[in-house]
């Protein structure tokens, strides 16, 4: 028993600032991920926001092609500035002990961005509906590991949804592999 906390039922980076061995320079990591993160993130949008500036705001019979990225960078900017403050304004707290993730969780990382890919090339071959549910399909059933009836309902729901939602309602007309789908 250290100054009335049991160590030894209590974990250490639960313990306060210098109880536990390690437990500041956990606190300290993260909020330095976090201001690193907010102000990578805030460059990010001021080029978006550059960007989308030299775009036309308005179009003949609407927004035109730098509307949605000219908000979408401001909305970027403001959630980074939030990050930032909330890094800089954080009182020393119990967090886990890495602000990035570990080996495990950095593997299905790589796991999406690989289906990513797959998914983007195979995507003129394949079609929309296809390879979107495939796509789905694999990121349950690989990635997070879901039993196969709830990986079908959310792959033929999430599916029919984006081709309604872009296909019928807005009138994108999506890829189709040979046989039309």
């Amino acid at each position: 028993m250290e100054g009335g906390i049991h160590t030894d039922i209590v974990p250490e980076e639960f313990l306060p600032a210098g109880r536990g061995k390690g437990f500041g320079k956990a606190v300290r990591s993260m909020k330095r991920a976090d201001l690193i993160t907010g102000f990578v993130l805030l460059a990010l949008s001021g080029y978006v926001i550059w960007e989308s500036w030299m775009m036309p705001a308005s179009g003949t019979f609407g927004p035109g092609s730098g509307f949605l990225p000219l908000w979408l960078g401001i909305l970027m900017a403001l959630l980074s500035v939030m990050l930032i403050v909330g890094a800089w304004l954080r009182r020393p707290v119990p967090e886990e002990k890495a602000p990035f993730p570990g080996r495990k969780a950095l593997l299905r990382v790589i796991a999406v961005m690989v289906g990513l890919g797959v998914y983007i090339s195979l995507m003129e071959v394949l079609g929309f509906v296809l390879n979107t549910f495939l796509f789905v399909a694999y990121l349950m059933l690989a990635v997070e590991r879901e039993k196969m009836k709830l990986t079908m309902l959310v792959a033929v729901l999430t599916t029919a949804g984006l081709y309604i939602i872009f296909q019928v309602l807005l009138g994108i007309t999506l890829p189709k592999n040979m046989f039309g789908l």
